[in-house]
């Protein structure tokens, strides 16, 4: 017998490197797009409801802000959550109000929704957009000056 049958001949079965090779990138590949698709599902969130809570704590702010110049910074007080009407019926809007402490900006002494003290001239309103579990916040700190 030759040297060469001797080789080839006896040792027809198993998978040669380059087939492992390949078999392993394959299943990389098939890993890296199923942990991204469950990754994806988990965080991913409809963003034309986002869009729309966006506008709404905006609009809500800048009402706010309106309110404040035309009846005065007393205007600005807090509210509970408050469902919108339709087409907006999904969303509710609350607005949080703390008095602020303009030297340190300290809002830890800070008391709702009037300010007694006479030092203090503004306000960290807080405007929260939620539907479903999600929410969405718009902070603004609005001064009496």
């Amino acid at each position: 017998m030759d040297k060469r049958e001797k080789r080839t001949g006896g040792f027809d079965h198993g998978f040669t490197l380059i087939e492992s090779v390949m078999v392993i990138v394959v299943l990389g590949i098939i890993g890296i797009g199923i942990m991204m698709y469950f990754v994806g599902v988990g965080s991913s969130s409809d963003p034309v409801l986002e869009t729309q809570a966006g506008r709404l704590a905006g609009e809500k702010m800048e009402r706010i802000i309106a309110d404040s110049k035309a009846n005065g910074f007393n205007s600005i007080v807090a509210e509970v959550a408050t469902p919108l009407a339709a087409p907006y019926s999904r969303f509710s809007t609350t607005v949080e109000v703390i008095c602020v402490d303009e030297v340190d900006l300290d809002i830890t002494g800070g008391t709702m929704p009037q300010c007694n003290d006479s030092d203090i001239s503004s306000k960290r309103v807080r405007v929260v957009v939620s539907w479903g579990s999600k929410t969405f916040d718009i902070v603004s700190l609005i001064s009496n000056h």
